[in-house]
């Protein structure tokens, strides 16, 4: 009897750790645990969001989709009933010539980030003025800069089969609560869809640049989505 206790009494002991490393190894993101990389958005894409590093008391997303990636630890988008996006902001130099279109730039992210939010529910209310978030309500304020831009040219698309004349638009941004960053990313479009690589001489640089801040918008959501819990893990 004494035996069959002791041998009983050291089967736990060395399960006991393994049980400990197993429930580390699930989860979604918390330290310790892993997080999914691939989901289901609601209108059935799979959205990949990278694979994620801890660094600087928060984890850096290897998104293929944008240049840089960070999220606080702990922060899902989730608990805020505001989201004031402020008036894009610039420190690209540009050419005279370029600022009619880098203005449009200023005003197509924030509707497409207004756009592509509103469906997926993370905010009850998004503003672009500050003067419309409520008295107590708990809101979050989304910075954007654009740091590179160029509007690109048609002759140079007529010559070129490899991307050349496209505009170039690169953006950085980060969310924050009061003074702290709770998200970063900085990304970068040029030429996104096959109509502007194929046809690009008959398309306009205005239309071009619509599909880039498109292109970029909703990858920029959809992670946002994907971390807030709006869409289904796929692994």
């Amino acid at each position: 009897m004494k035996a069959t206790h002791i041998l009983r009494w050291l089967i736990c002991v060395c399960a006991s750790p393994l049980l400990a490393v197993g429930c580390a190894s699930s989860g979604s993101g918390q330290a310790g645990t892993r997080q999914s990389t691939k989901f289901r958005a609601t209108d059935g894409r799979t959205i990949q969001i990278g694979q994620a590093t801890p660094i600087e008391s928060g984890r850096s997303f290897k998104n293929p989709h944008l240049d840089k990636c960070w999220i606080a630890d702990g922060f899902t988008f989730a608990g805020y009933d505001t989201l004031f996006i402020a008036p894009v902001a610039v420190t690209a130099e540009v050419k005279p010539d370029e600022k009619e279109r880098l203005q449009l730039a200023t005003q197509q992210i924030p509707a497409k980030l207004t756009e592509f939010l509103t469906p997926k529910g993370i905010f009850t209310n998004i503003v672009t003025s500050g003067s419309d978030i409520k008295p107590g309500a708990r809101a979050l304020k989304f910075e954007n800069t654009i740091i590179d831009y160029s509007k690109g040219s048609r002759a140079a698309r007529f010559y070129s089969l490899y991307g050349a004349g496209q505009p170039m638009l690169r953006v950085e941004g980060r969310l924050l609560e009061g003074d702290k960053p709770l998200f970063r990313y900085e990304a970068r479009r040029s030429g996104t869809s096959a109509g502007s690589r194929v046809g690009g001489l008959f398309m306009g640089g205005d239309n071009i640049q619509d599909e880039d801040v498109h292109s970029m918008m909703l990858d920029l959501t959809d992670f946002m989505a994907a971390i807030g819990g709006k869409y289904e893990p796929k692994d």
